[in-house]
């Protein structure tokens, strides 16, 4: 299938390569399910979740452990999504244009199964902190704020 996309413009993507973001749906964003990773840039830690339904609706995301390498997702708070061994965590981040801090919703990940590509954002029970702080403008990924 062809979908447009916010930062590549239109590509081809197989259907494999979509997630199923429906369990639960991104808060605020019930109406779009299917989802494509995307590479943020050469090296960057960043991803982008580009909407497959949507082209104007584009996240940036990024894996928890490469910032707290303890980060842990209790099984309690995810529901049917098999087991713990095949779950992927990504934390949607947000930039403040004022000031270029770049902060990751530890508390509410997106929990996807590598197997079925399937999977949700949930509201986690511990208290991860909703904007953890990743980095200053002026850090070696400041470009990012340039694209978002």
């Amino acid at each position: 299938m062809n979908i447009q996309t916010k930062f590549h413009g239109t590509i081809e993507v197989p259907d494999a390569d979509l997630l199923l973001i429906d369990q639960p749906p991104l808060l605020g964003f019930s109406g779009l399910t299917r989802f494509l990773l995307l590479p943020h840039a050469p090296d960057s830690p960043f991803l982008y979740l580009q909407s497959a339904e949507n082209p104007g609706i584009c996240f940036v995301v990024v894996d928890p452990l490469l910032w707290i390498p303890d980060y842990a997702i209790p099984e309690a708070d995810v529901s049917d999504l098999g087991s713990k061994e095949n779950w992927a965590a990504l934390t949607l981040c947000t930039i403040d244009p004022r000031g270029g801090q770049v902060t990751a919703n530890l508390r509410s990940p997106l929990v996807i199964n590598k197997v079925s590509r399937r999977g949700g954002q949930f509201v986690l029970s511990v208290p991860y902190p909703h904007q953890f702080p990743l980095m200053q403008q002026e850090d070696s990924h400041a470009g990012l704020n340039q694209k978002v």
